[in-house]
């Protein structure tokens, strides 16, 4: 027969056999969802749990120093939709936390057959303990607010291709030929009133193609004030870098603002490889034994930065000398398109350089 005990000494019991983790260090895992978390525990190789909680981080907080006391805590999660809001909080409270790119967490074909939360759990926690991961960069909160506003300008700017794209389409569907004047980019305030004009001959097409001029004007004002704001927001905090990356040449007022809001602040790099990683010019390559392939530039880069930079290098050889002659040496023995990623990637050395030593950039007389 089962004894029976009361309340007060179970409550008893528990308390006698809690442990102290005093002096331990317990590396968590998380697994990140919207609405839970899944939090994986590992002491020395051995799993202390493995629940599903509610998305909370003063709920995890609590349960962590609940059942656990005395022990310092080492978190972990992968980047995602949710951003780094988990990471600052938990560094708040006092416990340590990182965050890792997904793509850096190795994974074994057992791993990827049988994947689920709990699984994914625990071998960031595992992987945190046997020191395999490396945290990505956690920007400034501030300097994360702000660059929202350059990526919503970067969103507004595909919204308003795509709507050109949509109404030419619709006219070709519809058999109306565009004037050769208006060529196959403009779109002038000529084009604009002959399209509407042009909507108006047909009353079956009007409403439709009226619409979508309307909506091709109101992605034109919003883009408008979207630039006026991040003029206002360099001259307010970032006007003294901004110069001084705009003395480099090829570089503009845009792409500097989005240099200075993606890249943060160029001393956490440890060098200019570093910042060329973060960028992507540098090569992937491929080697098993005698066998060496090489893949060209790297597909792990910042897509903007990249392709902004390459764009300013074509502008930087009319303007700079040294660049000039650099890049002509370059296209004796490869193609212009590889050429130009190397003078990129000088540019973006000039660009660091600029901006540690605090001095404008001189045509000619920076070299790298």
């Amino acid at each position: 027969m089962k004894q029976q005990t009361s309340v007060a000494t179970e409550t008893r019991n528990k308390v006698i056999n809690k442990i102290d983790y005093s002096g331990k260090t317990i590396f968590v895992g998380i697994d990140t969802h919207e609405k839970d978390y899944q939090v994986a525990k590992v002491i020395r190789g051995i799993c202390l749990g493995n629940h599903r909680m509610k998305a909370s981080y003063k709920e995890l907080v609590q349960h962590l120093r609940t059942h656990y006391p005395g022990a310092s805590f080492r978190c972990v999660y992968e980047s995602g939709a949710w951003g780094f809001t988990l990471q600052r909080r938990l560094q708040e409270a006092g416990i340590d936390c990182m965050v890792v790119h997904a793509a850096d967490v190795s994974t074994t074909d057992k791993e990827r057959r049988r994947k689920t939360d709990k699984v994914d759990a625990l071998k960031l926690a595992r992987d945190l303990e046997s020191g395999l991961l490396e945290a990505i960069y956690v920007p400034d909160e501030e300097i994360q607010k702000d660059r929202n506003l350059i990526r919503f300008r970067k969103k507004l700017k595909g919204d308003l291709n795509r709507s050109k794209n949509r109404f030419k389409s619709l006219l070709k569907y519809q058999g109306i030929i565009i004037p050769p004047q208006f060529g196959k980019a403009c779109w002038s305030l000529k084009f604009m009133k002959w399209a509407e004009l042009e909507a108006k001959k047909d009353i079956l097409l009007q409403e439709t193609l009226l619409l979508m001029l309307e909506e091709v004007k109101q992605l034109r004002q919003l883009l408008l004030k979207t630039e006026k704001k991040l003029q206002e927001l360099m001259k307010c905090k970032y006007q003294q870098k901004a110069q001084l990356l705009m003395s480099t040449p090829g570089i503009g007022r845009t792409l500097a603002m989005l240099f200075l809001l993606e890249v943060g602040d160029i001393r956490r790099f440890r060098g200019f490889d570093s910042l060329n990683d973060m960028i992507g010019f540098c090569p992937d390559t491929e080697s098993s034994g005698d066998t060496e392939r090489d893949r060209g530039i790297t597909t792990r880069r910042h897509k903007q930065l990249r392709s902004g930079l390459l764009q300013a290098a074509w502008r930087a050889i009319r303007i700079d000398p040294a660049l000039l002659e650099a890049y002509q040496l370059l296209t004796l023995r490869m193609i212009p398109h590889k050429a130009i990623i190397r003078i990129a990637r000088k540019l973006l050395r000039r660009m660091r350089t600029v901006l540690l030593t605090g001095q404008p950039y001189q045509l000619g007389i920076i070299k790298g």
